[in-house]
């Protein structure tokens, strides 16, 4: 996997020692670093993504309606 940017930097910071003779530049000289994972990281953001949906779905049917200015709060009005 690769980290670019800001996410590569803040990796270095935690641990300059360990990780700065790992990072490369790019062509725009943004750092980048390789780094391979102990565990498989395919799908983690579409699995939040359909639960964030299902769950939206389901408070919906339960009367509750979308906020105009958050898009993942809903809301219920109860008594009034």
């Amino acid at each position: 996997m690769v980290l670019e940017g800001t996410i590569a930097e803040y990796i270095v910071k935690l641990e300059p020692a360990i990780y700065r003779k790992y990072i490369l530049h790019n062509d725009t000289s943004k750092p980048m670093l390789y780094i391979q994972l102990k565990k498989a990281l395919y799908g983690t953001t579409q699995k939040a993504l359909l639960f964030w949906k299902l769950l939206s779905v389901t408070l919906i049917e339960w009367g509750l309606t979308n906020n105009p200015y958050y898009q993942f709060v809903e809301n219920n009005m109860i008594n009034r």
